[in-house]
């Protein structure tokens, strides 16, 4: 038994069929789950983080498949779009607006008591949606129970505000890049509060909305450095798909990239879309 460190501190054994799951859960078929999870498995040393063996079992998929890389290592490219969260904001609304919604980041609204900046303001079909974002940028931490009461309690008084909420429907929602804990989720439930995260609810979680449309983040391209990583977010240049209105020479010139960087940025983007 090979004991690895997870993110939250916590120690634990190594596990294969864990392991196995992840890659299985990206999509892979099982001759290259069997060869992945081999071939990270002989690599495993005491004490190891789970964030080397992800950055490890990536590095493997991606000889496989940028597309399964890409998909096993969603979660992560996630948090990479940080480190503040401000582009975590412009990446869901994009993604919601790919699902119809109108989108607005950053709104101030006034409430019954003080005015309050809503991270997302969305409509559709008649129905407004007041979002709270909770983003982290490392692993282990999951959205709980107090960030669900304080979104919670902004809506309310927000609502209390504007009367013309009482002849539509509105909801509160709360958006987090990681899981819910058991509390915050009963919480939501019991309240009609509207939840989207990681692998929550389990139709139609963040990973869910974003695989159906294959609306990858930059962040999930082997060569979108920080810097490059920067340079795309500054201009709200969010999806891997993005890339594909661009030719290698747009890409250099406009972003000041490096001339090989630029082309395999695109033909990374190619074989993912």
């Amino acid at each position: 038994m090979i004991d690895v460190l997870k993110a939250s501190g916590e120690v634990e054994p190594f596990s294969r069929d864990k392991l196995c799951q992840s890659v299985k859960r990206a999509g892979a078929p099982t001759s290259v789950v069997n060869k992945v999870c081999g071939l990270v498995a002989q690599e495993i040393q005491p004490n190891i983080t789970t964030e080397q063996i992800a950055k490890k079992t990536a590095q493997y998929l991606q000889k496989e498949s940028l597309l399964l890389a890409a998909k096993y290592k969603l979660k992560h490219a996630i948090m990479e779009l940080g480190p503040a969260g401000f582009f975590f904001e412009d990446y869901v609304a994009a993604v919601l607006r790919e699902y119809g919604y109108k989108t607005t980041v950053g709104t101030i609204m006034k409430g019954h008591c003080v005015s309050h900046e809503i991270d997302i303001l969305a409509e559709k079909e008649g129905v407004h949606h007041i979002m709270e974002l909770k983003y982290h940028n490392r692993r282990g931490l999951k959205t709980d129970v107090k960030v669900a009461m304080y979104s919670y309690a902004r809506f309310l008084d927000v609502a209390a505000a504007h009367k013309k909420f009482e002849a539509t429907k509105h909801k509160a929602w709360v958006v987090t890049n990681t899981k819910f804990t058991k509390s915050a989720i009963k919480y939501a439930d019991c309240m009609g509060i509207e939840l989207l995260g990681w692998r929550y609810p389990k139709q139609g979680s963040l990973e869910q909305l974003i695989e159906q449309k294959s609306l990858y983040p930059i962040t999930v391209l082997p060569s979108a450095n920080r810097y490059v990583r920067e340079q795309f977010a500054t201009q709200k240049l969010m999806f891997v798909r993005d890339l594909l209105h661009h030719s290698a020479q747009d890409l250099q010139k406009k972003f000041a990239l490096n001339p090989a960087i630029s082309k395999r940025l695109l033909q990374e983007a190619y074989s993912l879309v």
